[in-house]
């Protein structure tokens, strides 16, 4: 096997597990990646004494394979359950998402002011929780959830309407996915339902590695050092006689006995031309995010005693303020704090050409404008440093119908190219877990097929 050549195209999480999981069946693949670095939306940064992630920054209760790597590559693991302000009809609400009766008794202003209390709301309330609850095992991001099953050709906006959710409640539920993703009205319900669930069913439980997810980006492609060649962008994978038979580099040809593609879902098609038709379409189903994020270092704790994060669900200008220091005290020197903001939609679309210091100044002034009480938002000269970090793809989202269309790419290539492989948070449920369990499970199929060919 140690003889067979195993490209993998693309150095994100999924190619990174990929390259790691073949590692440890004993096969070295060649990870080919096109930026001058691996990590992809999972990079993360160190800046005087500080750990910043770049892109993604949480992993929920059911990320499986996320928590599996962490053990073995030895990263700690820190819980949290997370308490965010909202700043709703002119004032500012707490929330912690823990089901229990005493807990609904502590928010019960919180709840009225989000619309769980009026007798629209309530009924409406109860037949989104009911719903959630009878499909808990679907409403999951774990390796193995089989929400493709319900994924149908009613969105998110249709379902909330079927329902009859007063708008009072539908902006509630809608806002922490506008926050990040951007619209979910026409994404598929299955997908904008199980970020929901994910959360309400498990209280609002999350872990990270102590040091930021880029962490685990470093310790996966430290351990793949001997497989990666970046600033390697790949502009095709070869197919002949049905076979993937190698990927064109700048300049040259290099041959495989298979290959992973490891691209987000939009970049696919393009570097497979004989791609099924059928496959074509299912990709041609996702799109992703915009997203912006900046990070500021801190002297001070920018937001009040106990809170992880505050939300604007009324003010689609002014993004979402997390106090990293509070649930990850690792990722900054002691006494210091890291303010993250994170915007998505259309705003982020319009800051994204911008340069970093206007960025910043604008999502300062954004969130200047509804300080939370007793907060200690920075001035825009002020803070130890600041770094900003653009997403023109950031997190998959895509149209109803497609995590059920993607679910049927493996036996379509089985079938056409059986040696060419997918993987990336789209193959699975969309999210980190989702990137990773996808590049384990296409460097297992990889290995057994490379043993079956030399048995």
């Amino acid at each position: 096997m140690s003889a067979k050549q195993v490209v993998i195209v693309g150095g994100g999480f999924a190619g990174l597990s990929a390259a790691y999981t073949l590692m440890r069946r004993g096969v070295t693949p060649l990870l080919l990646e096109a930026q001058d670095h691996v990590g992809g939306r999972g990079s993360g940064e160190r800046v005087d004494g500080f750990s910043l992630d770049m892109g993604a920054f949480v992993f929920t209760s059911t990320y499986d394979t996320a928590f599996r790597l962490c053990e073995e590559l030895g990263l700690p693991l820190v819980p949290s359950q997370m308490k965010f302000g909202h700043h709703r009809n002119g004032r500012w609400v707490t929330t912690t998402p823990d089901q229990s009766f005493w807990n609904f008794i502590r928010h019960l202003r919180t709840a009225i002011t989000m619309g769980f209390l009026s007798p629209a709301g309530m009924r409406a309330g109860f037949k989104v929780m009911r719903e959630i609850n009878r499909q808990a095992p679907y409403m999951s991001f774990a390796s193995d959830s089989p929400i493709a099953e319900i994924d149908d050709d009613e969105s998110f906006g249709d379902y909330l309407k079927r329902l009859n959710v007063p708008e009072n409640l539908q902006l509630t539920l809608r806002a922490p996915l506008e926050m990040i993703l951007g619209d979910p009205e026409p994404a598929g319900q299955a997908l904008m339902r199980a970020y929901i669930g994910e959360t309400m069913l498990h209280d609002g439980r999350v872990s990270m590695p102590e040091r930021g997810i880029g962490s685990l980006s470093r310790a996966l492609a430290t351990h793949c050092a001997d497989a990666i060649r970046v600033s390697t962008p790949v502009s095709r994978i070869v197919v002949a006689n049905g076979a993937a038979t190698g990927v064109v580099t700048d300049g040259e040809t290099i041959e495989a006995d298979a290959v992973i593609c490891a691209v987000p879902g939009t970049k696919a098609a393009d570097l497979v031309p004989e791609l099924p038709e059928a496959t074509r379409r299912a990709l041609g189903a996702i799109s992703y995010s915009t997203g912006c994020r900046v990070v500021i270092g801190l002297d001070q704790s920018p937001l009040p005693p106990g809170w992880h994060g505050a939300l604007f669900p009324e003010d689609n200008d002014t993004p979402l303020l997390l106090n990293r220091s509070a649930f990850l005290p690792a990722c900054a020197p002691p006494g210091k704090s890291l303010l993250d903001l994170l915007i998505g939609r259309d705003r982020a679309k319009e800051l994204i050409p911008l340069d970093d210091e206007e960025i910043k100044r604008e999502m300062l002034g954004a969130a200047r404008r509804n300080v939370p009480p007793g907060a200690a938002l920075p001035a825009d000269d002020e803070g130890l440093f600041y770094r900003v970090y653009r997403w023109e793809e950031a997190l998959c989202m895509g149209s109803p119908g497609m995590l059920a269309a993607l679910a049927k790419i493996p036996e379509q290539l089985a079938g056409c190219i059986d040696n060419l492989f997918l993987a990336g948070d789209y193959m699975a449920v969309p999210s980190v877990n989702g990137a990773l369990s996808s590049g384990q499970s296409a460097a297992i199929q990889v290995a057994e097929l490379l043993e079956s060919r030399v048995n």
